[in-house]
């Protein structure tokens, strides 16, 4: 099969791949409360899906423009899969400087387009370093997330990880491949490119979706012993009649039930209001 109709045929099955997995996750948004993390990873994941449909057309295409806007829509979805890490991990996203990479990137692959600086094997270097980058920054992000987000063996944040180190290992072997003339290392090196990114967005979109579900689990659980605290026993002093709360500490009842987003309401009960009445001044 020619090169060209392999990757071709390389793409189409990434759309497939990724089609699936991006319904998966745009279900999981549309059921699971629509969260900001949810939508970007969503967005993230449909950038992608434009990206490979680009790739497979690429061929059709003027020159110029299937060498540069496809690879800029991998890394804006990649910047996405960046602003998901950090809303994940509860942090502010840096938009100004994500679009100011993309910026840089798009100027980087003009100066390939227009030949003043010979394409091989820097283009692939370039996509390279800029890739990797993103996926170390955002497993940094992801680190700091909920624990189902990083702590599995197969958690998001491994898969940014062994991405990045991907990145790096075949950033290396081009330069390995342009020193010492290895056309087919360099041939090679392009096809295991477009394997890898099918094999990255299954993994990356599995994880995610297997994460959701195990902090959604977690949430659940958590409610679950909420409830049970309420509906057991629950120590109150005997004197004052502050509430102790699972860490031990001891409070108004009403700061007890309020961070557990029950809402209290004041009245005077019956007896209270003969007391209160009894201790009036009448007047004379």
């Amino acid at each position: 099969m020619p090169l060209m109709e392999q990757e071709t045929a390389i793409y189409l099955t990434n759309i497939v791949i990724a089609v699936i997995l991006a319904g998966m996750l745009t279900h999981s948004w549309l059921v699971q409360g629509r969260t900001r993390p949810s939508f970007m990873w969503m967005a993230a994941s449909w950038t992608m899906v434009v990206a490979d449909c680009f790739f497979a057309l690429r061929p059709e295409m003027p020159h110029w423009f299937g060498r540069l806007f496809p690879t800029l829509l991998v890394t804006v979805s990649h910047g996405m899969f960046f602003a998901g890490a950090r809303t994940n991990a509860r942090q502010h996203v840096p938009y100004a400087m994500l679009g100011g990479l993309v910026v840089v990137h798009a100027i980087i692959l003009l100066v390939f387009l227009a030949d003043l600086i010979p394409s091989t094997p820097w283009r692939m270097v370039a996509n390279g370093v800029i890739w990797a980058n993103i996926a170390f920054a955002s497993f940094l992000s992801m680190r700091k997330a909920a624990s189902p987000f990083w702590s599995p063996l197969f958690a998001p944040a491994n898969v940014f990880l062994l991405h990045g180190f991907f990145h790096v290992g075949r950033l290396l072997l081009a330069l390995g491949a342009a020193a010492y003339d290895w056309p087919r290392v360099a041939a090679a090196l392009q096809v295991v490119g477009d394997l890898e990114a099918s094999f990255f967005i299954v993994a990356l979109f599995t994880a995610l979706l297997i994460a959701m579900l195990q902090q959604r689990h977690e949430e659940l659980l958590h409610a679950r012993a909420e409830v049970e605290t309420l509906s057991g026993l629950l120590p109150v002093c005997a004197w004052c009649k502050k509430v102790r709360d699972d860490r031990g500490y001891w409070e108004q009842v009403e700061d007890y039930l309020s961070r557990r987003h029950i809402q209290v309401t004041h009245g005077i009960c019956v007896d209270c209001v003969a007391k209160q009445t009894a201790t009036q001044p009448t007047s004379s």
